[in-house]
């Protein structure tokens, strides 16, 4: 091989380093700086609503023995749910006890209980469980100044990508003594911002995790002067507007909404029943050039979202890898190498959380004689900005998992990433 040649495969595999994930989190830890010291004064503690205490507000007429049985019934594990209900219970209250010792004030809240002023009232939002927690905490935040980190409550039962590791969950102390040296920097997670235009934009929306609140239960009547405030509180404390509200105000109210709430993992476009076919138009940012799609939906993801629900969608499994291979006839020396394949394949679906590209895939995408209309959308790709034209019959917005709102025939969604939508995590020095 000639000195050019060989200079030149140097050169090839140095631009295919650094467009690696492995390279990006190593350039993310060399720009970090050593921030200045930080105690909270106001500190609001989001808990977890365990699946225990879910069950116990589902049944409130069950004696503990009855809803015992109700679960075993079911194929719950009754045990293990105490279990991590108690693991929860255990770190809200050794945290707790830290910030008395601290002389920081706090308040304790969860998703069923908690409202706007509580939320703007601190200046650290701690979620105590898993990423859900942590999740529904950061669709609440507005701005990229308020501080946010997470302790995971049970890591034996929860990976807590989101969470802080495990070494403090055993040691809640050691967090603060880190804010206040200064042992921490903050990662600026972006997040999707959606606009949305159209009629029916106003329709109240609900939480994925309480829909069962609804179905066969008294809707609580709630008057409301802010119309965008009440379509939030709607989420916020579980309430739901009734019919008179909803005749006499949503006819009247502006064709665009710019969601309160920012997506930090994913946006979902798709019908309720995962089993209808989902008809959207996709357009990428120039309104001009639209793409008509039949699928099982489409999922918006940020660098956050990139290690969760787009990486499931995308991933290869070592199976289909070896069956490509095949099919290519290349041989392979044996099952971990294919492994290996899979491996590397799948973290490079991976991005940086504070990358400002959107990454879109569209599920299960039907393609024929017809469809896609116009030939060349491909199923997973980047963008800047993605809009979406529903032509779904019964379909929501599901964002982060969580919150969702209507999203049927004729009305538009734009999502967009915006510096000031960042959030502002709080990362402790290893």
């Amino acid at each position: 091989m000639t000195a050019l040649a060989l200079l030149h495969r140097k050169v090839s595999r140095t631009f295919q380093y650094l467009k690696t994930s492995a390279f990006l989190r190593w350039q993310s830890r060399i720009v970090a700086r050593h921030e200045s010291s930080f105690v909270p004064k106001r500190v609001l503690i989001l808990t977890k609503v365990s699946r225990y205490y879910f069950e116990k507000l589902r049944e409130p007429n069950l004696s503990e023995s009855q809803l015992r049985t109700k679960l075993i019934e079911r194929g719950s594990d009754y045990d293990a749910l105490i279990t991590s209900h108690n693991n929860d219970r255990k770190r809200e209250l050794e945290t707790r006890s830290v910030l008395e010792e601290l002389n920081i004030e706090y308040r304790v809240t969860n998703r069923l209980t908690i409202d706007r002023n509580t939320f703007d009232w601190a200046d650290l939002i701690l979620p105590i469980g898993g990423d859900g927690t942590f999740l529904f905490s950061s669709n609440l935040i507005r701005d990229n100044k308020k501080r946010i980190m997470g302790i995971n409550s049970d890591p034996s039962s929860s990976e807590g990508y989101l969470m802080l590791p495990e070494k403090y969950t055993r040691d809640i102390r050691l967090i603060f003594e880190l804010l206040r040296s200064g042992d921490y920097n903050y990662v600026m997670r972006s997040r999707i911002r959606t606009t949305l235009k159209g009629k029916g934009i106003w329709n109240p929306p609900f939480h994925m995790h309480e829909k069962w609140r609804v179905a066969g239960e008294e809707k609580q009547r709630v008057k409301y002067t802010d119309k965008d405030t009440a379509a939030e509180n709607n989420h916020i404390l579980g309430f739901y507007v009734d019919d008179a509200f909803k005749a006499d105000t949503i006819a009247e109210m502006p064709t665009e909404r710019r969601l309160p709430w920012l997506a930090l993992n994913e946006v979902f476009a798709g019908e309720s029943l995962s089993a209808r076919t989902s008809t959207l138009e996709v357009n990428f940012g120039d309104e001009i050039s639209w793409f008509k799609v039949k699928s099982c939906g489409l999922c918006a993801s940020t660098g956050t979202g990139s290690t969760s629900w787009h990486k499931a969608i995308n991933s290869l499994s070592p199976q289909v890898v070896d069956d490509i291979l095949k099919l290519a006839n290349v041989k392979i020396a044996s099952s971990a190498k294919t492994e290996d394949i899979s491996m590397e394949y799948n973290k490079r679906l991976q991005f940086p959380a504070e990358d400002t590209k959107i990454a879109y895939t569209i599920r299960d995408m039907i393609v024929g004689q017809t469809l896609p209309s116009p030939k060349g959308i491909q199923s997973r790709g980047y963008c800047k900005k993605l809009i979406i034209r529903s032509h779904c019959f019964d379909a929501g917005l599901v964002l982060d998992g969580g919150i969702a709102v209507p999203f049927n025939d004729g009305t538009i969604a734009i999502m967009e990433i915006h510096p000031e939508d960042s959030l502002r995590t709080i990362m402790l020095r290893e």
